[in-house]
């Protein structure tokens, strides 16, 4: 059940919360564990008093507290975390646009498609990352951009973005824009698309795997592989894609 307020906490909660966020500034790992260890099991009521302390200076507790909200924060609370994209810091900001992404909450559609145009890459690239996982494909550009040019830092956050939105249909977005796309924005497509494609779709891929782009070849083969249970091969060399590719186009 979606909630319209964060849960209240006592009087004496709120004073433990924080004193127990006093402690994030400790020099001690094990009290500023502890102290996040005993915020999350007051729930998330102690949501409201954290996210005002989120900072953008170099010296933050940001980890601590962004730790114990993923902890208290669920699909529950989307609605009460995106009213919190108003507040000035970019930190917040991007790390509230992340957990929208992965939530796939229909009635956010318009929070996440305005704050595409941020300013900011990374936030603007989590709000379009969060359309697509609605089937929404007005920022896939911006997705297939993170795919090419940024994918070990964020395949990751992909894969727990779009995975619980695999189907045809979403993976039919992602198809029809690398068709006649060029050869760097088809291997994003196909990465992508380990997330999104599904099997019955795996006939498309026999254009990508006749590719003589050797990155094309090599992202068609890791995406048969996914769509047939196996794990990709990342560092798969051009001797190996062109075998691979040979006995992939046999099966299909």
């Amino acid at each position: 059940m979606k909630l319209s307020e964060w849960p209240a906490l006592t009087k004496d909660q709120g004073n433990r919360v924080r004193a127990l966020a006093r402690q994030f500034g400790k020099d001690k790992e094990k009290l500023r564990e502890d102290a996040a260890a005993a915020m999350a099991q007051l729930g998330a009521g102690v949501a409201p008093l954290l996210i005002p302390k989120v900072s953008d200076r170099p010296k933050n507790d940001n980890a601590y507290i962004f730790g114990v909200l993923d902890r208290v924060a669920d699909e529950r609370h989307a609605a009460l975390l995106a009213r919190e994209l108003g507040r000035k810091s970019l930190e917040l900001r991007r790390y509230l646009l992340r957990r929208l992404a992965c939530m796939r909450d229909a009635e956010l559609e318009p929070v996440l498609k305005s704050a595409t145009k941020d300013k900011d890459p990374e936030a603007s690239f989590y709000a379009a990352l969060g359309l697509l996982a609605l089937g929404n494909d007005a920022g896939l550009d911006q997705v297939l951009d993170a795919a090419r040019q940024q994918w070990s830092e964020r395949q990751e956050v992909i894969e727990q973005a779009l995975a619980p939105a695999r189907g045809a249909k979403a993976g039919m977005l992602v198809w029809q824009r690398i068709g006649q796309a060029r050869p760097t924005d088809k291997m994003a497509g196909l990465r992508v698309l380990r997330y999104l494609g599904v099997k019955q779709q795996r006939v498309m891929l026999r254009s990508y795997l006749e590719s003589a782009d050797f990155a094309v070849k090599r992202e068609a083969i890791n995406l048969v592989r996914v769509l047939h249970d196996e794990p990709p091969i990342e560092n798969l060399s051009s001797f190996q894609a062109i075998n691979l590719a040979k006995q992939w186009l046999q099966k299909l």
